[in-house]
């Protein structure tokens, strides 16, 4: 039995097209919410190359976004309407999983107006409800409305991998993809997070069931063809069918594999390194070049330069952040966006989460290794951090220039494949150290003519300071900029007055005194929560010693 059909006059969009990464602003029982949301919508421009129309079917409710045309910008517009025209969304992410979503809803007689996975996702919620989410692989953060009630539904990806905030007043809520438009926007009131995992409708908050989900059941041991399986299918299924992609690359373990798994089915496919040919990284990234005919694209990057410090404006005020991790990476993040924008890409691959996932830090390896009964505690700290450093640089920088970043190590398969790992497996010792991430070391051997053995047996560094941003502990010319800046008397100043911050360096005091510059730092809560595992490490402090760098 079939619920409806298409709409007269509508055309279908080819199979496997999808438009949805973007900004958007929502708000829902607001005053005057049609001229909120398109001032929002200024706030956002940099996200997206057009302004779709807004919806405002009352007074209090309007529904606006700034779309970036990946593919069928014709038909990918927002918000999109459920099948029975009562359900109003605006997304912003991948479904990567449409297709198969989009056949069994058909299957059910949901009729389809476009290929666009934001229209399975309002079909999908209008037929299952909240029960959709937990059939959802994909980076997404989204707000639907019930046209006919004025209820709302929002959510976000398991890890946070897609921003968004709110401003709640009364029985008014206000959604946007950034923080800084709604501080601008609207005078009162903070700036709230929605929590990765998390669903938020007018009475309720709650983490809601999704494809990622710890194993419970006895660890096992490491299958490197199986992860070699799942790995390139996550890799594969985030490969763009019509467009060119790029990714993001270092020469370390996780963005080799990551370039390895697309070149299979995209040869042509280039990396960007940052750095000049002095830095840390750039050996290695040579020698994958020089193996496999890699398209390698190097961006000049003098980390000593007075150039490159005075990005930091730019970085944080894009970031959003004052976390010293956060913003160093988003200094070299933003420049090897801005070129790739420059090469015409719309679309990049990056290997975020494989370190969090593998125990790549060395706090993790070494917990790991002595079987700390805190281990997996620590793992999940550092999991549910990335929404707040390393995912919000790949989020805002990207975004900033028009680019849309994949993770593939996020995809649930690769997510639940490495939480049900034994710790022997994850971690052993190597040159009389802990060294993680031993199963995608391994995949290395499975592929001897494709994989340099160089980057297999290297050791962690900081995409920072792969690209020659120098923080060691001792002598960094990097540091040494802020001593410069800050006298002690004037650290001592700052700490007062921003005590809520628990500010530790003064690297930390000069970011939040340029984010401060920018927007209301007092009107955002969760800035005061700081980006730091709640797990003390310090009883692995002599081990830890052994390493090039903490955490």
């Amino acid at each position: 039995m079939r619920i409806g059909g298409v709409p007269r006059g509508v055309r279908l969009s080819p199979p496997g097209e999808v438009s949805s990464m973007c900004g958007f602003a929502v708000a829902v029982g607001w005053p005057e919410a049609e001229s909120v949301v398109k001032q929002l919508i200024q706030g956002i421009l940099h996200r997206g190359d057009v302004t779709d129309p807004v919806l405002s079917p009352n007074s209090t409710t309007a529904m606006g976004t700034r779309r970036l045309r990946i593919v069928d910008a014709a038909h990918g517009t927002q918000p999109q309407i459920s099948f029975n025209g009562r359900l109003a969304l605006s997304f912003n992410g991948e479904i990567y999983n449409h297709v198969a979503l989009r056949q069994e809803l058909e299957s059910l007689g949901v009729p389809f107006r476009t290929h666009s996975d934001t229209e399975v996702l309002a079909n999908a919620l209008q037929a299952w409800g909240p029960l959709a989410l937990e059939r959802l692989n994909g980076m997404y953060a989204f707000v639907a409305v019930d046209l006919a009630t004025g209820e709302f539904l929002a959510a976000r990806d398991p890890f946070g991998v897609k921003p968004l905030y709110v401003i709640q007043s009364d029985t008014g809520f206000v959604f946007c993809s950034e923080m800084r438009p709604l501080l601008d926007t609207i005078e009162q009131g903070d700036v709230m997070l929605l929590p990765p995992g998390y669903a938020l409708a007018r009475k309720a908050c709650v983490q809601f069931k999704s494809p990622v989900y710890p194993r419970t059941e006895t660890p096992v041991a490491n299958d490197p063809k199986a992860l070699d399986r799942i790995l390139a299918e996550a890799v594969h299924t985030r490969l763009p069918p019509d467009l060119p992609v790029a990714t993001l690359f270092s020469g370390g373990i996780d963005s080799t594999l990551v370039a390895h798994y697309a070149r299979q089915l995209r040869p042509e496919m280039p990396g960007y390194f940052i750095g000049s040919t002095n830095a840390p990284d750039f050996r290695y990234a040579a020698e994958y070049a020089a193996k496999t005919g890699f398209d390698l694209r190097i961006i000049p990057f003098d980390a000593e330069s007075d150039e490159v410090f005075a990005q930091i404006d730019e970085a944080v005020a894009a970031a959003e952040s004052f976390e010293p991790n956060l913003i160093r990476g988003a200094v070299c993040s933003l420049k090897v966006s801005e070129r790739m924008q420059a090469d015409g890409f719309r679309v990049a691959l990056c290997g975020e989460g494989a370190d969090e996932l593998f125990c790549g830090y060395p706090p993790l390896e070494v917990a790991f290794d002595a079987r700390d009964p805190q281990a997996r505690t620590m793992r999940e700290d550092v999991l549910g951090l990335m929404h707040r450093v390393s995912l919000q640089r790949v989020d805002r920088c990207s975004m900033r220039y028009g680019i849309e970043t994949r993770e593939p190590f996020l995809d649930p398969n690769v997510v639940n494949y490495a939480l049900g790992l034994d710790p022997s497996a994850l971690v052993r010792d190597l040159r009389g150290l802990a060294t993680g991430k031993m199963p995608l070391r391994d995949l290395y051997d499975l592929y001897p003519d494709a994989l340099p053995a160089s980057i297999r047996d290297r050791t962690k560094v900081l995409f920072s300071e792969g690209a020659g941003l120098d923080v060691s502990p001792s002598n960094s010319p990097w540091k040494q900029r802020f001593e410069a800046a800050i006298s002690d008397s004037d650290f001592l100043d700052g700490r007062i007055e921003y005590a809520p911050f628990n500010i530790q360096t003064k690297e930390e005091l000069y970011y939040l005194r340029k984010l401060a510059q920018v927007m209301d730092v007092t009107r955002v809560p969760h800035l005061r929560g700081r980006a730091w595992i709640s797990v003390s490490i310090a009883h692995h402090a002599e081990r830890l010693k052994k390493y090039a760098y903490a955490l």
